[in-house]
């Protein structure tokens, strides 16, 4: 075999693994992938952020850059291409608009390029089969009752009074916060993907504006937290909500919750977020701020 051949590349590898079905998506393909994302903007909310800084469709930069593949749909007379269905891959995986039949296809091509991936995630049902699909046994854990929940108007109840955008010079102290929220949360440390790499994306949410904090007065410590992980012109998803332990069982969730959506709603409108089902309490409380549920999402941990 000569060192390079049209089936070892990426594109050759996932029409050999779906039988032509899937397509590494192109820059032409940007069109189609927005009005596919315009679809589900709750639940499309990461991709299409991602999409919004790319700009393109296309290929990311470097060997492991991510790229967006594609399913079409049959043609409509007057229009481009349409998507039936798409995927991100990337370090995360993450379908969409895939029914179970499409979500298995990518997985199949998730399979065939044997990349290292840190999750799959969004839409419960297309996980699920991506997952199943791409025969993985490596992963740490499956997270498959996820309530994906939304906002679109301001909470009835007052905001926990301090909420802000956290700034530049408080970054240490965020950092920590970030890293306490996400060891607990998940049982491992992010810095175990690599620690510029968080730094960084802390460092992008805070000069964004879109982290928030509230500082108790005579400690300085923060006591409360969230991050608009995913903005879009259609929705904000909110993520890493975290009370300091020091601070918890004093009410501060939901009013914290409330002032999170105030912030989020001057920049989309609409504000969702997904929460683990067990986590009875956290659920219990964004309900309170008004949150209503839009789905459900599923996590698979590698």
């Amino acid at each position: 075999m000569p060192l390079w051949s049209p089936s070892a590349s990426p594109e050759g590898k996932i029409s050999r693994a779906t039988g032509g079905r899937v397509r590494v998506l192109t820059g032409d393909d940007t069109r189609a992938l927005h009005d596919l994302l315009d679809n589900d903007p709750v639940g499309n909310t990461s991709v299409a952020a991602a999409l919004q800084h790319r700009g393109t469709a296309g290929l990311g930069k470097g060997r492991q850059g991510a790229m967006l593949l594609g399913i079409d749909a049959e043609p409509r007379e007057g229009t481009d291409r349409p998507l039936a269905s798409a995927c991100w891959l990337g370090s995360n995986i993450i379908p969409v608009g895939a029914d179970p039949a499409s979500a298995e296809q990518f997985g199949r091509a998730a399979s065939a390029l044997r990349r290292r991936v840190s999750s799959i995630y969004g839409r419960s049902e297309a996980v699920l089969a991506l997952f199943e699909a791409t025969g993985w046994s490596n992963h740490r854990e499956v997270r498959a009752d996820q309530p994906l929940m939304v906002m679109y108007q301001e909470p009835q109840m007052s905001p926990l009074p301090g909420v802000r955008r956290s700034r530049p010079e408080e970054f240490d102290a965020v950092e920590q916060a970030c890293a306490a929220m996400f060891t607990e949360e998940l049982g491992f440390s992010p810095y175990d993907h690599g620690a510029s790499q968080y730094r960084d994306r802390i460092r992008g949410l805070i000069h964004a504006g879109h982290s928030l904090i509230a500082v108790d007065s005579e400690t300085r410590q923060i006591t409360f937290k969230a991050e608009f992980g995913s903005v879009t012109p259609q929705a904000v998803q909110v993520q890493g909500v975290w009370v300091n332990p020091r601070w918890r069982g004093r009410g501060m969730a939901a009013p914290g919750m409330a002032a999170v959506v105030n912030y989020g709603l001057r920049l989309a409108p609409r504000v969702s977020l997904y929460v683990n089902a067990y986590n009875t309490p956290a659920v219990r409380a964004y309900e309170r701020v008004g949150f209503q549920h839009a789905g459900t999402y599923s996590t698979v941990l590698f």
